[in-house]
């Protein structure tokens, strides 16, 4: 996981910091979308939380990663995987009534709505409920 995070900040010209390492082997080890609260604990390192919000902005921007907001304003992250830019790439995550883990569905990817004239999207969510397999 190590070697995959360092080629992940490498693609994206970042630099190999111990805590960009550290959260982002944490997510690649993770099966689903992780809280920030989730993933401080699961870190190998105790780093302060300033340095993990700004790591974790840092993956944003670079489209390492990609929020999830789910409803009651708790919001997951994820490594992102495609191969487009998520401004122009859409897929659906499904959040497990059962255990609260969200994942990233490879498909079904979607075509956004048509807005009403003069309506401009910023993006979309697609949040599929229900129970994992895990839990069905």
């Amino acid at each position: 996981m190590i070697d995959e995070a360092n080629a992940l900040l490498g693609n994206k010209n970042l630099s190999r910091t111990p805590c960009r390492v550290d959260v982002l082997r944490t997510l690649l080890e993770s099966g689903s979308a992780l809280s920030e609260t989730e993933i401080r604990n699961k870190l190998s390192y105790t780093f302060d939380r300033t340095t993990i919000y700004r790591t974790l902005r840092s993956f944003l921007d670079q489209d390492v990663i990609h929020s999830i907001a789910l409803e009651g304003g708790d919001v997951r992250y994820a490594i992102t995987r495609h191969k487009h830019k998520s401004k122009e790439h859409f897929h659906a995550h499904f959040y497990c009534d059962g255990c609260n883990n969200v994942y990233c569905l490879p498909r079904p990817e979607f075509t956004p709505p048509v807005l009403p004239e003069g309506f401009a999207a910023s993006g979309y969510d697609l949040i599929i409920n229900g129970r994992c397999k895990s839990c069905n």
